[in-house]
């Protein structure tokens, strides 16, 4: 069963292509959303899969994600699934 988890990303995650690596990593995976940057600069979120595949993604975060960033504090929450083709970049939530 496919779930919906909202994650925030705190750190150096802003200028340093989080978003693009974070875009790749994810489409490689079967998982659907859209990654952001916040204004308070972190970086949001949105991914629907199986919860094997979000825990994947958990993996990948606590490895410290991209070699260009450095994450300090990341948080998920249940969000409400939305029905998604693919996972995107967008400038804004």
């Amino acid at each position: 069963m496919k779930i919906g988890r909202e994650y925030i990303i705190q750190g150096r995650v802003q200028g340093v292509g989080f978003r693009f690596f974070t875009y790749q990593w994810m489409k490689k995976q079967p998982i659907t959303g859209y990654v952001w940057n916040r204004d308070d600069g972190s970086v949001g979120v949105k991914a629907f899969a199986e919860e094997n595949a979000l825990k994947e993604f958990e993996d990948w975060l606590e490895a410290g994600g991209p070699r260009s960033a450095n994450i300090t504090f990341w948080s998920a929450t249940s969000c409400e699934y939305e029905q998604m083709v693919d996972f995107s970049i967008h400038h804004y939530e």
